[in-house]
């Protein structure tokens, strides 16, 4: 796997040849991270993509719809062997999502903490 990378904005890389690139394991945690910050509905030609962040974060009793859906976003990425690990929290109005993964790029694994 070999994608363009993204900045700490979020914004593609340009200007630095290769070295704007990221692969395997590097690539794959970039694209967890892009799936599981996409919002359902949001791309118009995959509605069913991403995580339906409005309606689970804005009602009562949906946190385990919510790490339900998180964990089949991570699990249906390619790449991705096994979910090994997988934890949310609120802190400060704000979910923090870390996971741990097994690819098919390395015999290790890789971990992630995500902000919503």
């Amino acid at each position: 796997m070999r994608i363009r990378g993204l900045d700490e904005n979020g914004d593609w890389i340009f200007g630095n040849g290769k070295s704007s690139y990221k692969e395997s394991d590097l690539a794959l945690a970039q694209n967890i991270k892009t799936r599981l910050l996409e919002w359902k509905t949001d791309c118009f030609f995959n509605n069913d993509a991403g995580v339906d962040w409005k309606n689970r974060l804005d009602k009562p009793n949906q946190i385990d719809l919510l790490r339900d859906e998180i964990r089949s976003v991570i699990l249906k990425t390619d790449g991705v062997s096994d979910l090994l690990n997988l934890e949310s929290k609120f802190v400060n109005r704000k979910l923090s999502v870390s996971y741990l993964v097994n690819t098919v790029y390395s015999k290790e694994s890789i971990s992630e903490n995500i902000i919503v």
